[in-house]
């Protein structure tokens, strides 16, 4: 069993593949610098585990996060720490340049330093908006937000670093992932607290925009799969091929909840470089054999539940 550090440990879906690690019997090291997105009650059933030991630490603290694989014989770094919000980096990009950027190239760094490969997480928005049809693997990067940007910049230190020096890598495009534990501020917690509260539910333009959504339980065992049997130096789209616009979606969740979409619902002005669509081909996915999709009423149910009603999870 390979010994993994998992950067962003506390955060959303890096605490669902930290648990999923340490069932599968791996030893785990988490590294989190406890920015406002991360919580400590993501892992604390992790931290129970004597397989587990965290590091409270900043990514770009090169010489710490070294000293702590060369400690711990560290085979691979995940890294799913990042800035995330679209929003956020539309009114101010400084952290995202941070954490996305310079944070990966100091763990490209630690990787030469230690000879510890590296799992980058990304995300299908590198793409940019789809017209028509699903993006491969092979599509060029058009980032259309300074997020997307930070990120797709990232991907080209990692692939850069295995042209270079040599850093082997594997890399995940991963579609919108919910599910249990994520931050208030992304669109489905948004929904299930404006509806708690009372409050109207904003929605972006006319509601139209087209997102792919993926249960993060399901999204950590496809990063498995990959991190497992897919090749080195390779790319991988992360996706169960499930669009749904946000009209759509939200009226699914106001169902769940029982209330009526028409009286919840206001429109708002739609913000700045809204990508409509976003699409990805699983094709390249699916020859690694990944494990079969959760049912998505459920998974929504379940993430509904979670967040209207708080349980150990």
């Amino acid at each position: 069993m390979e010994n993994i550090l998992v950067t962003g440990c506390a955060g959303f879906i890096g605490s669902h593949m930290v648990d999923l690690l340490l069932e599968k019997g791996h030893s785990v090291v988490g590294v989190d610098s406890y920015t406002y997105a991360a919580g400590h009650h993501n892992i604390r059933w992790a931290c129970e585990n004597k397989n587990f030991e965290l590091y409270k630490e900043d990514i770009c603290s090169t010489q710490v996060i070294a000293d702590s694989c060369q400690k711990h014989k560290i085979d691979w770094i995940i890294n799913f720490a990042a800035e995330s919000h679209v929003d956020k980096s539309i009114a101010d990009v400084t952290p995202f340049i941070r954490s996305n950027i310079e944070g990966v190239v100091s763990l490209l760094n630690v990787c030469r330093q230690t000879g510890a490969k590296m799992l980058q997480i990304s995300t299908d928005e590198v793409y940019g908006s789809a017209n028509v049809g699903s993006f491969t693997e092979t599509a060029t990067l058009a980032p259309k937000n300074p997020y997307s940007a930070s990120k797709a910049a990232a991907e080209h230190l990692v692939t850069s670093y295995y042209n270079t020096y040599g850093t082997a890598y594997k890399m995940v495009r991963m579609s919108n992932n919910f599910g249990p534990r994520q931050h208030y501020e992304k669109l489905i917690p948004t929904v299930v607290n404006c509806l708690k509260a009372g409050k109207k539910v904003p929605i972006y333009g006319d509601g139209t925009n087209v997102r792919d959504w993926l249960y993060v339980k399901d999204c950590v065992k496809m990063i498995y799969t990959v991190w497992e049997f897919g090749a080195f130096n390779t790319t991988y789209n992360l996706t169960h091929c499930n669009e749904t616009d946000n009209l759509t979606l939200v009226s699914k969740i106001c169902e769940i909840m029982g209330v009526d979409p028409d009286v919840a619902l206001t429109f708002v002005k739609d913000r700045p470089g809204h990508d409509f669509r976003y699409s990805i081909s699983n094709q390249k996915l699916l020859e690694l054999n990944p494990p079969p999709p959760t049912d998505f009423e459920k998974a929504l149910d379940v993430t509904v539940t979670y967040l209207w009603l708080p349980v150990d999870n």
